[in-house]
């Protein structure tokens, strides 16, 4: 299962680089503010291309619906690792590649990449992750570029 950390959801680098890479159908985003926001929803859709299925679920409703997806076809998009690890958490029966690709500077983040900035939360996050087996977390903003571990 392919899950993208992304401040941005979809986006140009989402649509362009990612969705070919991956060659997936449906894009899943994991997002609290996403799924109750009619007009963030809304936009989300325009910048999703009209091939592929989006489907926005809040973190709670997204920890149960995995298996609507084929695997093979899905991209995951969240904001942030502690929303990853909620989901990946209740769904452990999968093969995990966690993407930290883009979370930009704020107050109280350190820099971990060009463009992964993270606080003590979502680093938390990421090292419990890292912890399990089954998952490989690593850093890279588009395909081909180096990949980077924490």
């Amino acid at each position: 299962m392919f899950l993208r950390i992304d401040d941005r959801l979809v986006h140009g680098q989402v649509v362009t680089a990612w969705i070919k890479q991956l060659n997936v159908k449906s894009i899943l985003v994991i997002d609290d503010l996403a799924a109750g926001n009619p007009i963030i929803s809304k936009a989300l859709t325009m910048a999703t291309p009209k091939n592929i299925k989006l489907v926005i679920k809040s973190v709670e409703d997204a920890k149960s619906c995995l298996c609507d997806f084929e695997e093979k076809d899905l991209l995951i998009i969240t904001k942030a690792p502690v929303n990853a690890k909620k989901v990946i958490q209740e769904n452990l029966c999968y093969e995990w590649k966690m993407n930290v690709g883009n979370m930009g500077m704020d107050a109280g983040r350190k820099k971990y990449a060009q463009t992964v900035y993270l606080d003590e939360e979502n680093y938390a996050a990421i090292k419990e992750l890292e912890a399990i087996e089954n998952i490989d977390i690593f850093m890279q903003t588009v395909p081909g570029q180096t990949v980077t571990k924490f």
